[in-house]
């Protein structure tokens, strides 16, 4: 009898135990779960300055002793670009998003020297003879494509705070052309110079951080921030042209000289500070929660791209003309070295976003 009640007690103890253990379980209803609950899309309208350490294109020596030598520099403006973007919601707080930025640009300056030497100071033009050049003129181009998608994550704190932060890969192509071109005083029909290619292609990791800081009647301030690391082959090339009459005039021949790839990984960093407001719209034909949204934003936005562009430094390779043989001039020299400089925008934002959840 003591057996049968001794095994009772330890079966309605195990019982005990078992029912306690499954009822702080957590609930299968309550566990993550990737269930799709909406999308939304939005187009950035960009105004943005491309910036460049490495723009300089001619160094200009006085004609009278009491001047001095300056170096001049193109200066770049602001151009429309524009970024696409959408993705998906889901679970209750996720998202992925996918971006393209698209950036095209142009910019030129010239500089006419002049002084008591023949009308002319002495200038050097980059990758150039210095001589009495009558005009000296540089162009630079920079075309910049990004595309990133990444899975985002939005926690909101007690009003007025909210954070995201998001992660994924990011692709980059950075193409510049830049173009110095001078025109000999001495020979009008003259003009050659030189165009340096820069092209930058890379894949990477991307983050991301957002802060919003929510006020009345749909406003909000934010903050974004995103870095990338990306891993690229960057090509760089210098080509030289000419236009002069063979016939009649004594000058220069310019030709080309060629570098192979490189492999280089090339830090990004990029910043947003804002302003928006969003208007909510109800459920179709009832007064329930919201089911969409359209905000508007604006503010500036920061990127840098750390030792993204290469160019030749110094050198120049040419022939003379005398006659009508080319030969090779006694000053020659090849190129030694190239400098790598950051490439970046700044400017304006002005964006539209639609946003919907599932009905």
């Amino acid at each position: 009898m003591k057996s049968i009640f001794k095994r009772s007690a330890i079966a309605a103890a195990v019982l005990g135990l078992t029912s306690a253990s499954y009822a702080a379980m957590p609930n299968n209803n309550t566990m993550w779960s990737p269930h799709m609950t909406g999308w939304f899309i939005g187009v950035d309208a960009l105004d943005l300055r491309p910036e460049n350490g490495d723009l300089d294109y001619v160094t200009l020596f006085p004609a009278t002793s009491n001047g001095s030598f300056y170096t001049r520099a193109i200066s770049t403006d602001y151009d429309w670009s524009w970024r696409l973007y959408g993705g998906i919601k889901f679970t209750d707080n996720d998202d992925i998003t996918l971006s393209w930025m698209r950036m095209r640009t142009s910019d030129s300056d010239s500089v006419a020297p002049t002084g008591a030497i023949n009308n002319q100071s002495y200038s050097v033009p980059r990758w150039l003879l210095g001589n009495y050049w009558e005009n000296v003129a540089a162009k630079v181009k920079f075309d910049l494509d990004e595309v990133y998608g990444v899975w985002g994550h939005t926690i909101n704190f007690n009003n007025p705070w909210s954070i995201r932060y998001a992660a994924g890969i990011e692709y980059a192509k950075l193409d510049s052309d830049f173009s110095v071109s001078a025109s000999d005083y001495n020979n009008t029909n003259q003009s050659l110079g030189y165009t340096a290619e820069s092209r930058l292609h890379g894949w990477g990791p991307r983050v991301e951080f957002d802060m919003t800081y929510h006020l009345p009647y749909g406003f909000a301030l934010f903050a974004n921030t995103n870095a990338a690391l990306l891993v690229s082959t960057r090509k760089i090339e210098l080509e030289g042209f000419d236009e002069f009459n063979y016939e009649t005039d004594v000058g220069y021949r310019a030709y080309s000289s060629y570098y192979s790839n490189r492999h280089v990984v090339v830090p990004k960093l990029g910043m947003r500070l804002g302003a928006s407001y969003t208007y909510m719209f109800g459920q179709a034909g009832g007064e329930g929660a919201p089911c969409s949204s359209l905000t508007i934003d604006a503010g500036w936005q920061v990127e840098s791209y750390i030792h993204a562009i290469e160019r030749p430094e110094y050198g120049y390779a040419s022939y003379v003309q005398d006659g009508s043989d080319l030969v090779q001039p006694s000053s020659y020299s090849g190129f030694a070295s190239t400098k790598t400089s950051n490439f970046g925008d700044q400017g304006l934002f002005l964006g539209i976003k639609f946003s919907s959840d599932w009905m």
